[in-house]
């Protein structure tokens, strides 16, 4: 794409973003909570902060698939098929996203792992590629208070952006704030899949955050507060920690 296609001020913003994001560290991090959490809304803003990549498990076996990569296809037979995707050839997936230029400075995994031999089998892809998690957020919240959240839901499919018909409404009804395209409820925002889905996951999450809690990267999060103070609350685990200088006994 030429640079003529964007204005000056589009260009004077991104030589800036990219100065900014060249002091920034990387950072490999993990998002858990339930649905409706709000791992959606708070997602691209800790990609726009950490200057990473967004990795939706979900959006990148569709666009494996759709890019008909080796390990795209394997996938597509397997769900053709009517079989589940193994989890070698999710963590395969996940391998290959890790290493475009956009994931230079990490990475921000979201919908996995969602059970203990998947943290297991991406910890193992990830030290062969000399790499490790560094940061693990769980986002605690009462069952209770999800269904609202969940039942007044909106997406944008594009890019996983979330929004809330009262809570955290887009700027113009039903339309994605900056592309303008449609927004959606999906169709499992109900309250009987919820109830579903809140069993499954917690069943399954708990030996993963026991599992990231001994590895000293797990933070637990208050997500039953206003978004602006959940995002306040993540940049604080991602700030320089303050080292504490030595004293002589001299």
């Amino acid at each position: 794409m030429s640079l003529d296609n964007f204005s000056n001020a589009e260009l004077a913003a991104e030589v800036e973003r990219r100065l900014a994001c060249s002091t920034v560290p990387s950072t490999r991090s993990i998002l858990i909570g339930p649905p409706g959490c709000g791992k959606g809304t708070q997602a691209p803003i800790l990609k726009q902060t950490r200057c990473v990549c967004h990795l939706a498990t979900g959006d990148m076996l569709r666009e494996a698939i759709a890019n008909k990569t080796e390990v795209g296809l394997k996938a597509k037979d397997i769900m053709e098929s009517g079989g589940l995707v193994p989890d070698e050839i999710v963590v395969a997936i996940i391998k290959d996203a890790v290493k475009q230029p956009q994931c230079s400075k990490g990475f921000l995994l979201d919908g996995f792992p969602r059970t203990l031999g998947q943290a297991q089998a991406l910890d193992t892809m990830l030290v062969q590629e000399g790499e490790k998690i560094d940061q693990v957020v769980s986002f605690e919240i009462p069952d209770e208070v999800l269904l609202d959240r969940v039942e007044g839901r909106l997406v944008h499919p594009g890019s996983g952006r979330s929004y809330h018909i009262r809570n955290n409404p887009p700027k113009v009804p039903m339309k994605d704030d900056i592309t303008g395209e449609s927004l959606i409820q999906r169709q499992d925002d109900n309250a009987a899949a919820l109830g579903n889905r809140l069993g499954k996951f917690h069943e399954m999450t708990a030996p993963v955050l026991d599992y990231y809690k001994k590895r000293n990267v797990l933070a637990t999060i208050n997500a039953n507060q206003p978004m602006g103070v959940v995002t306040t609350e993540i940049a604080a685990l991602y700030a320089p920690k303050k080292s504490q200088a030595k004293t002589s006994g001299v």
